[in-house]
């Protein structure tokens, strides 16, 4: 009897031991896995063609200026899309003088840090003055579909987010392990970025800061990426049209306005006291911005460039001010019309701010994605840096 417990207490141990053995192959082989795919260039790109189907979607919704029909269908359109990625989504409901019924549409994919964001947005309201040159004043009957300012920026939001999906699955179909970034990104279409115009009580931006004045404790905000009016920049020239008038830019610029290195004035003059800490991430954001696009992508530096932002006019402004890293996308001619250059800006806050608008400024729809997909290419690199434990 002693001889035969003998021998199950030793076959027990044994089995114990195999098992933890083959626990610790699996676990193994499952890191050897997140290596291999850790080691390997991001699988697949944005695909510039969803992203101009879906600003066309939210321009036929017609003049999303708040509190309209037209804005309220283009935001369940945005939760829509997120849920069908298979997101759950945080609505954000607030209210302000003017406003009785804003949503911010915010998607999540969590990260290997619950605690550290980043924050990808772009806003999906809209707003139409009579002329570019005159600056806020609306007229009845003045309308926008708000295809370049903002449905670029909401599109590539949703193209990102579809992204990071499809990465996820192919990770898991290839590889057998649940892909995370590092950090947790929120995908964000906000709401009311838009000055509502010269008879206005209020300013603008309240979706933006209705996120950032409503953080979780603990929670800090790595990086914030603004997309507002991008679409229109390099490889895209300037059509015969436009030079015939004396603009003398071959293509449209893609600038990123990003958190100061040398000049902080901007955010100075409004209270903000800039640290080392708030230069050092600064700088260290947009080296990680030119290693992107120039060494990595290629892009020219005379048409794609990263610069300090000295006017802090978008949702990237709710950001800097309070301290976190931003930059924003923007694509456009290097001089404004009232700078007296014949280069248009672009078509926003006017009725031209149409799709057939864009297609003509661009040469073509297939010029219009062509731009869009620099933008989107350069944001795929820095997603896929931050799942390869590359982004800090």
């Amino acid at each position: 009897m002693a001889i035969f417990s003998i021998i199950v207490v030793v076959a027990f141990i044994l089995a114990s031991i195999v098992t933890v053995f083959f626990y610790w192959i699996d676990d193994y082989g499952e890191q050897l896995r997140e290596e291999e795919l850790k080691n390997t260039p991001n699988p697949t790109w944005p695909n510039a063609t969803l992203v101009v189907d879906d600003i066309e979607s939210l321009a036929d919704f017609g003049y999303r200026k708040i509190d309209t029909v037209a804005h309220a269908n283009a935001g369940d359109f945005i939760q829509f899309r997120f849920e069908d990625l298979g997101y759950e989504v945080e609505i954000q409901s607030f209210t302000t003088e003017l406003c009785d019924d804003c949503r911010n549409y915010v998607a999540t994919m969590e990260g290997e840090n619950p605690d550290s964001w980043i924050v990808v947005g772009g806003h999906y309201d809209a707003i139409c003055y009579s002329q570019q040159f005159i600056i806020g004043i609306e007229y009845p009957g003045c309308t926008s579909e708000g295809a370049y300012d903002d449905a670029t920026g909401t599109a590539s939001v949703l193209e990102l987010a579809r992204l990071m999906k499809e990465w996820q699955q192919l990770a898991w179909d290839a590889f057998g392990v649940e892909l995370k970034p590092q950090h947790t990104w929120k995908f964000a279409a906000w709401d009311y970025e838009e000055w509502q115009g010269s008879g206005s009580p209020e300013g603008a931006g309240y979706g933006s800061e209705t996120f950032v004045t409503t953080l979780p404790e603990g929670v800090e905000i790595a990086t914030y990426i603004n997309l507002d009016m991008y679409g229109l920049n390099w490889p895209v020239e300037t059509q015969l049209a436009s030079q015939l008038t004396g603009c003398d830019e071959d293509y449209y610029h893609l600038y990123l306005f990003t958190s100061p290195v040398d000049d902080w004035s901007y955010y100075e003059d409004r209270g903000l006291n800039v640290t080392d800490d708030m230069r050092e991430e600064a700088e260290q954001l947009q080296d990680r911005l030119g290693l992107v696009l120039h060494d990595q992508l290629n892009y020219p530096t005379e048409w794609v460039v990263v610069l300090d932002d000295t006017k802090g006019n978008s949702d990237h402004y709710n950001f800097i001010s309070r301290g976190w890293p931003a930059t924003w996308f923007r694509g456009m001619h290097e001089y404004l019309q009232e700078e007296d250059d014949t280069c248009e800006q672009s078509p926003k806050h006017a009725p031209s701010d149409r799709v057939d608008v864009l297609y003509t400024l661009a040469g073509g729809r297939g010029s219009l994605e062509a731009g869009m997909q620099t933008g989107l290419n350069a944001l795929a690199l820095l997603m896929w840096s931050d799942i390869t434990g590359n982004w800090d």
